[in-house]
């Protein structure tokens, strides 16, 4: 069904297609397991005008993060550990999204919008030469707010600039609920399908 309706939405309207680079910031009970920004992000979505100013769509998201520290007490059910531990968190958000831009031109295009979907989520942990490692699918919401600058004589293309605040239900080793801030540059081009 989203092949023929995106099939379908690419034939008859307008699409703007993005990739960006996303670090991120974890926010909440995140940082009791990892509190450093990231540097390892990056997204891809696809969004068709349904309205002048409203579009819905796809998007992809990947963020990883990684966290080192240095020996001390782990404790967990039935003893303690005393050592170096490495932890990550991986986490591939795959959402639908509606998005409202507040003008249809100019030089700059601000928007807000909502992504819902699901998020798979793996999240581990290496204490010395023992591993723990936890991978499930999570429900997943991200609203975001952000502005295209639109650049050439057409303006066919053009900069995007995002701020997106990711939420996933998790509940899990120390962690009830995953959030955090990413910070999206993208480039993005417009296809506007010929019509005869």
């Amino acid at each position: 069904m989203l092949f023929f309706l995106f099939t379908y939405a690419t034939a008859f309207s307008q699409s703007v297609w993005t990739l960006s680079y996303e670090p991120a910031t974890p926010l909440g009970d995140m940082t009791d397991f990892t509190g450093k920004t990231s540097f390892r992000g990056l997204g891809a979505s696809a969004n068709w005008y349904v309205t002048d100013r409203i579009t819905v769509g796809a998007t992809v998201q990947w963020t990883g993060f990684y966290e080192k520290n240095e020996r001390g007490t782990w404790y967990f059910d039935g003893g303690a550990l005393t050592a170096t531990a490495w932890k990550e968190f991986y986490i591939l958000p795959l959402y639908v999204n509606a998005k409202y831009h507040f003008v249809e031109e100019g030089k700059l295009i601000p928007y807000a919008g909502l992504s819902l979907g699901t998020a798979y989520v793996e999240q581990s942990v290496q204490v010395g030469k023992y591993d723990f490692e936890e991978k499930s699918w999570r429900f997943s919401l991200a609203p975001e707010a952000g502005v295209r600058i639109p650049m050439g004589l057409e303006q066919s293309w053009g900069f995007n600039i995002m701020l997106r605040y990711q939420m996933q239900f998790y509940n899990e080793n120390v962690v009830d609920l995953i959030q955090y801030l990413n910070y999206s540059l993208g480039v993005y081009w417009k296809i506007t399908p010929d019509r005869y």
